[in-house]
């Protein structure tokens, strides 16, 4: 390892290591085990939800078939019901307590439970007697079938067909079951009345004909066992009395009296069910064992696999440490020196220039270990001053830059301000209406110019000048923003609250309005109209320029917002927009958030929120629908 002096070599030998191969392989197989483990989980939890649900649906049943036969005329039912809806409440609950556990497919059952919704209502009625027989089949078959189709509407992940054929059993004996159930309620009630009535007759051979088509497709997914204990039950006593009273009754379907009474009937029927039912748990165990095992066997595989994976990197680890060792001491030293360079040398000596002193040069950079390097050191000394060049000549560029334009920016306004002052002594003594309308107009445009002078005071950083020892009204701070624009005539005061700015913000804030209140003149047709609008609220003040313009779209609005966020530098941006800039700084200095967003009809609006500590005064509206 010693003799090696090529990162490459040394990476070449580590990557040629088995041992990269058996991790990766070993990774993959524990995430395959991973994987089954979780279905297998998952399978577990919907298997003991089906058992859950079926249970409900079994206690619904019964509830049904004796709901049937009291509203059916058969009192002596009135006794069993109260302990049936005990029964089936108490299942209820049970699912309920599975289902907060949200094992898969509890969302379908919790849709499917939806439909009982009005089940005290229909328990009610039926005491009552103002519920028809035909009305509670429809609505407990209704949340049966519901329940049912929900319990099995999860996919099953495992890919086991022992598994698949399980729940498929388990599935098509509940549907039995079901057509069993419904077989029972349904003829109970047209016992307890006495006779088949309004349709009742081809309903009940329709039922009997889906839990013959119901029976007969078990077989097809059962194991033997089960379908051994199936055929016990449909060839045992109770499955005879029920086929012989089934047979009474389509026999004497015309009659006005069946030959089967109903409460020999139920006694019969619902011990086929609870047969059926008995049948159907003994699956739902095959299921949820069989659940148990493909757990057990992927937890096994989970743990073998990850063993091995394990290994393997512990040994590729080992392995690598000693040709990494050699390479990561050196390249730290040079990151360190690096983040040296860039954390400190390279913020001092720009700091440095700024002030005008030297900035200096950045050490050299040691590096040993391998030759690669080595040649990495003497290239980072290189950057390093070339980095500490370019950023002293930047700083120094900005530094001369801001001091021009304030330079600049500080004559002009001394300039702009003698001619204001030239301006104003001139329209005192002027008394000719068209020379002082004349006079009027160079007042303006000096007032414009002066702004600009300030605009650029402002990109370098410096503070106006002008300062206003008492508060001034909101309003008056609007108007002057409007004189220091071109077209101040197409400017609508929509509303002013009457309230007061701190004289220490008015010249900012009158050039911020100002500039966007221009932007907004600029980006309108010259037919329209440019409304601004002010509310004084406890949060402050939100000033709102409007504008008819064609808009902008989004990309635009975001890159216009970053520049009134001032989160560009005018120095890096588009020359055209250093508006944007200029409310940007002075937003920063107010405390201010400008806003560009589209307009509720057509063009851009421009928000601006001014803190409450800019405003002296509570609000108090005091304008509106005024043109500038």
């Amino acid at each position: 390892m010693r003799t090696l002096r090529s990162i490459r070599h040394r990476l070449a030998l580590l990557l040629a290591l088995p041992t990269g191969a058996l991790v990766i392989l070993g990774a993959i197989g524990t995430a395959d085990r991973a994987g089954r483990f979780a279905d297998a989980g998952r399978t577990g939890d919907r298997v003991a939800l089906v058992v859950a649900t079926e249970e409900f649906v079994h206690q619904l049943q019964r509830e049904r078939g004796l709901t049937a036969g009291l509203l059916g005329g058969e009192t002596s039912f009135r006794a069993q019901l109260g302990p049936q809806r005990e029964a089936a409440d108490q299942a209820r609950r049970e699912l309920d307590r599975r289902l907060a556990d949200d094992p898969p497919g509890a969302e379908q059952v919790r849709g499917a439970l939806g439909g009982l919704g009005t089940l005290a209502r229909l328990r009610g009625r039926a005491d009552t007697g103002a519920a028809t027989r035909t009305e509670a089949l429809e609505f407990f078959t209704g949340a049966v079938t519901a329940l049912n189709t929900a319990a099995f509407a999860d996919r099953d992940d495992t890919g086991d067909r022992r598994l698949a054929d399980a729940l498929a059993t388990l599935r098509s004996l509940g549907e039995a079951t079901e057509a069993t159930a419904l077989e029972r309620g349904t003829l109970n009630g047209v016992l307890a009345a006495g006779s088949f009535r309004n349709g009742e007759y081809p309903a009940f051979v329709r039922i009997t004909a889906v839990r013959a088509a119901a029976l007969a497709g078990v077989p097809r997914t059962a194991s033997p066992a089960r379908a051994a204990a199936l055929d016990a039950v449909l060839r045992g006593p109770d499955a005879v009395t029920v086929a012989g009273m089934e047979q009474q009754a389509l026999d004497g379907w015309a009659a006005d009296r069946l030959p089967v009474r109903a409460d020999a009937w139920w006694r019969a029927a619902s011990a086929l069910v609870d047969g059926l039912y008995e049948v159907q748990s003994q699956a739902a165990a095959d299921s949820r064992t069989r659940a148990d095992e493909l757990r057990s066997q992927a937890l096994r595989g989970l743990l073998v696999n990850a063993g091995l994976a394990l290994a393997a990197a512990v040994g590729a680890a080992l392995l690598g440490l000693l040709a990494t060792r050699s390479i990561t001491r050196p390249v730290a030293a040079l990151a360190g020196e690096a983040e040296e360079l860039a954390d400190r040398v390279l913020p001092e000596a720009v700091e440095r220039a700024q002030a005008g002193g030297t900035a200096g040069a950045p050490g050299s950079t040691a590096a040993a270990g391998t030759a690669e390097l080595e040649v990495l050191g003497a290239a980072l000394d290189r950057v390093a001053g070339t980095a500490l060049r370019l950023a002293v000549e930047q700083s120094v560029l900005r530094r001369n830059t801001a001091e021009s334009l304030a330079g600049l920016g500080r004559r002009n306004q001394a300039l702009v301000t003698r001619q204001l002052g030239l301006l104003s002594t001139l329209e005192s003594g002027e008394h000719d209406p068209a020379a002082l309308a004349n006079l009027f107009e160079l007042d303006h445009l000096a007032t414009r110019m002066r702004r600009n002078a300030e605009s650029l005071l402002v990109l370098v950083g410096e503070a106006s000048p002008r300062r206003w020892p008492q508060p001034v009204a909101l309003g008056d701070v609007v108007r002057s923003a409007l004189g220091e624009v071109e077209d101040y005539r197409r400017v609508v005061l929509r509303r002013v609250d009457g309230a007061l700015v701190d004289g220490g913000a008015v010249a900012e804030l009158a050039h911020l309005l100002a500039e966007l209140i221009e932007n907004a003149l600029a980006a309108s047709p010259p037919d329209t109209d440019v409304e601004v609008f002010t509310r004084v609220g406890p949060d402050g003040c939100l000033v709102a320029v409007v504008d008819r313009g064609p808009g902008m779209d989004e990309a635009a609005l975001d890159r216009a917002n970053a520049r009134l966020a001032g989160r560009e530098s005018f120095l890096l941006g588009e020359g055209g927009l250093l508006g944007h800039y200029v409310v940007g700084r002075l937003a920063e200095r107010l405390g201010a958030v400008v806003r560009l967003a589209p307009a509720p009809v057509h063009g851009v609006t421009a928000t601006v929120a001014l803190p409450p500590a800019l405003l002296v005064s509570a609000p108090r509206q005091v304008a509106g629908g005024v043109r500038a």
